[in-house]
């Protein structure tokens, strides 16, 4: 085997390596956010709460944590009295609220109060908190997360970390291409590089990277 491979295969190695030890910074941190806001308690106040996405699945390229709080007629008033806390919070630097029920709803979406909170864990690292009070009956159901579960390997995991990696700071990331395409892409049609994301995208009538 030639030097140069040899060099090749150590640089893509090293690579890999850097994309599992952020992986797991950002696990770790995650961690850390859920513990100093207490929020496992604070939330199971709203419904039955349940952690999901990437902060779960091992799959962290920034700062984002998903919550599902299956909270069955919840009005208004009793989610903002449960979010009071982080409302408040000196570290919380901002908070979105979306009413995502009755004529509000996204026709595509079942009904939901939603939140975006922002926190300073510490300078120079700000958290986004994804916090979805869903309305409907029973335990609301998360497909995509179990499907994901289920099927990730450590190949596929390392792939999914490279092309959210390259993504996750691109304009069309989160509006056009998410998370989720990156998933099916790897898991169900065996996208390996960039390349082959980039023409799953167009295949989709979605953009690819520029």
């Amino acid at each position: 085997m030639s030097e140069d491979i040899i060099d090749h295969e150590t640089q893509i190695s090293a690579q890999s390596e850097q994309l599992l030890q952020r992986q797991q910074m950002l696990q770790d941190e995650a961690r850390q956010v859920l513990e100093e806001l207490d929020l496992v308690a604070l939330l199971s106040k709203g419904g039955v709460l349940r952690k999901t996405g990437s902060s779960v699945l091992g799959l962290m390229v920034w700062r984002d944590i998903d919550l599902a709080v299956s909270s069955p007629g919840l009005s208004i008033t009793r989610a903002y009295e449960v979010m009071h806390p982080l409302l408040t919070h000196p570290r919380v630097t901002q908070v979105r609220y979306f009413h995502q029920s009755d004529h509000f709803k996204e026709d595509d979406m079942d009904e939901r109060l939603f939140f975006m909170v922002y926190y300073h864990l510490y300078e120079q690292a700000e958290w986004k908190i994804d916090i979805s009070f869903w309305l409907g009956e029973g335990l609301h159901p998360e497909p995509v997360h179990e499907a994901v579960e289920q099927q990730l390997t450590p190949e596929t995991r390392l792939t999914i970390l490279q092309i959210k990696t390259a993504w996750y700071q691109l304009p069309a990331y989160r509006t056009t291409v998410a998370s989720t395409d990156i998933y099916d892409a790897v898991l169900q049609h065996g996208v390996r590089t960039l390349a082959e994301f980039d023409q799953y995208l167009i295949q989709r009538g979605k953009p690819p990277r520029a």
